[in-house]
């Protein structure tokens, strides 16, 4: 109890009244004890003064008179504190006394003790005084000695007077009563208002300490009253600012946190932070889902939570990495990114690190497919350049004048030479596709027509390998709006497929029909099929399932890729259905 502020200001003010009681009560105690003795010595003086003049010139011969005006004055003295009264001779005789058988005795005999010090003092010719006190150091006489001097100022007689001191002590007893009673009551006093005045300092002071609590729970809402305008009052009024503008604050803290939150939570990349210990202290749900985590790993090392699944990495790699350093982590069919980065504090301490991963699986599968199609474009022009230009050398040998001979390298010049026209073609067509800058010459034709004209175009290829290719239409084809030329070059490219890829005599068969507003267009073969493995890639730039036998039958390998590109841009699919060995089913769906 005694901790609180109130408690102490209330002790001080205790502490300090007493203390200024006590010394202003010593003083008074001592300066009234003073000026009672000096009243109390003034007052012998004057009645010594008025016994030495009656006394005075009277022989020692003459004891009788001496005796007989002492008991007169004793009578009509004023002074009720004078108990005894010696006239001493210079031999310390009693000559006379208002005490009773103390004539012609010598006083010595009468105290039972040796003579007064004043005695001593008064033979001199000087008056003197002494307060006598007992064992407890409270007085009880006042000795008073007066030298009554002859005509020749030589000491004839001393008055010796003793007084009691029992109404100075009563009085000084008295004193001290009413200091004693003045210093409890005030006191008392002290106590009641130094409490009063330490609950107007604390009380206000306990309210801030309440509200602050409440907002150490997070209430920012309550407002204190000023009640005053000293340092309380101000001290008040800049704690609800304080409180104002550290509600305003936290709720600008906690708003960003939450954008922060969001922002990690539902950003792409995923995000670990660690402290400098390598401790993790947030990791997002990106993250947990790129690395395969399961467990709660908050707080987890670093170190460990790596070593947990497969990686090998921790924080002292982490420091020794330089800004903005890449590092690729393959995980399973996954592959990732990650930078590292230091955040710091505002006087550029490391407080710890960030990981960001990236999901570049997509991103490295481009570019694993664009880096192939750099090589296959190099590829595909490279090996008919080389043919030509070895027909070419072989021509310029010698072989030109020899006409059978040089009319089939030249033939096979020219089919070279057609071969990376159509490769530069479709190259053109696609780049085109894929920069959306393809004038499409769109208008209303009939399917049915166009797809028969396309049979027709094929049908020496088709007869030259036996094939039978029958055309079954469901349903009648509506009319459709589109790029005529560009779809007839698709279904000429499917169709191509076909024949080229089934053997000898084998069987194709065209499949039209129209449901749910959309124009269906199938073309099965019997053909070799495709590989399961290849199914996911067929249409991509360049790629064949069987190289060697595609090129022999003039593939670029771009024929599927701008046929779907082409497709796609009339708001249609297309779709491959094959097994190994048995044959093929190319579906296209427009919407009609």
């Amino acid at each position: 109890m005694f901790k609180s502020i109130q408690w102490k200001i209330v002790i001080i003010y205790f502490l300090l009244v007493f203390l200024a009681m006590v010394i202003v009560g010593a003083i008074i105690i001592t300066q009234m004890e003073q000026y009672l003795q000096d009243n109390l010595v003034e007052t012998l003086d004057k009645e010594a003064q008025i016994l030495s003049v009656q006394i005075r010139g009277i022989s020692i011969v003459g004891a009788p008179d001496i005796q007989r005006i002492i008991e007169r004055w004793y009578e009509v003295s004023l002074s009720p504190q004078i108990r005894e009264v010696y006239v001493l001779n210079t031999e310390r005789l009693v000559i006379g006394s208002n005490v009773q058988g103390a004539n012609e005795s010598y006083i010595a005999d009468i105290l039972g003790a040796d003579p007064p010090t004043v005695l001593h003092s008064s033979l001199t010719g000087r008056k003197e005084t002494e307060v006598l006190r007992n064992e407890g150091g409270q007085m009880y006489i006042m000795d008073y000695a007066f030298p009554v001097k002859n005509n020749t100022e030589q000491v004839e007689k001393i008055i010796y007077m003793r007084a009691g001191m029992a109404g100075v002590v009563a009085t000084l007893d008295k004193a001290k009563n009413i200091l004693t009673s003045a210093t409890l009551l005030a006191l008392v006093i002290t106590v009641i208002l130094g409490s009063l005045l330490a609950r107007s300092i604390t009380g206000p002071i306990k309210e801030v300490t309440s509200k602050a609590e409440k907002m150490a729970e997070g209430d920012f809402d309550h407002r204190l009253e000023v009640k005053s305008t000293d340092e309380i009052g101000q001290l008040t009024q800049m704690f609800n600012y304080l409180t104002q503008k550290l509600k305003t604050t936290l709720g600008e803290i906690a708003n960003e946190k939450g954008k922060m939150e969001s922002i990690l939570s539902y950003m792409t990349d995923g995000v670990i932070a660690v402290n400098v210990d390598g401790e993790v202290i947030h990791i997002n749900p990106a993250a947990i889902r790129f690395l395969g985590i399961k467990d709660n790993i908050q707080g987890t090392r670093l170190g460990d939570m790596f070593a947990g699944i497969g990686i090998d990495l921790d924080i002292k790699q982490i420091k020794k990495r330089k800004p903005n350093q890449e590092s690729i982590i393959p995980r399973g069919d996954t592959v990732l990114r990650m930078e590292t980065a230091a955040f710091k504090s505002e006087h550029r301490k490391v407080l710890g690190y960030i990981l960001v991963f990236q999901d570049i699986t997509e991103q490295h599968r481009l570019e694993t497919m664009r880096r192939e199609y750099v090589a296959n474009v190099s590829h595909e022009l490279r090996t008919p350049l080389t043919t030509i230009r070895s027909y070419v050398e072989t021509l310029l040998e010698g072989v030109i004048d020899q006409r059978e001979l040089a009319t089939e390298f030249l033939s096979v010049v020219n089919s070279e030479a057609e071969r990376m026209t159509r490769l530069v073609k479709d190259l053109l067509l696609l780049s085109k596709l894929d920069h959306q800058q393809t004038q499409w010459n769109k208008t209303r034709f009939d399917l049915e027509n166009m797809i028969d004209e396309t049979v027709r175009k094929l049908d020496i290829p088709i007869k030259q390998k036996g094939h039978t290719l029958i055309i079954e239409k469901i349903t009648t084809l509506p009319p459709f709006d589109g790029d005529k030329d560009k779809i007839e070059q698709v279904i000429l490219n499917i169709l191509s497929n076909a024949i080229k890829y089934t053997p000898d005599n084998g069987r194709i068969e065209v499949i039209t029909g129209y449901s749910a507003g959309k124009v269906s267009i199938a073309v099965r073969d019997n053909g070799i099929g495709i590989p399961e493995v290849d199914m996911s890639r067929v249409f991509e730039r360049f790629y064949r399932v069987d190289k060697s036998r595609a090129r022999e039958l003039g593939g670029t390998g771009l024929g599927l890729s701008i046929a779907r590109q082409i497709i796609e841009a009339h708001g249609g699919e297309i779709n491959i259905n094959s097994q190994h060995g048995e044959g093929t089913t190319v579906t296209i769906l427009l919407p009609a």
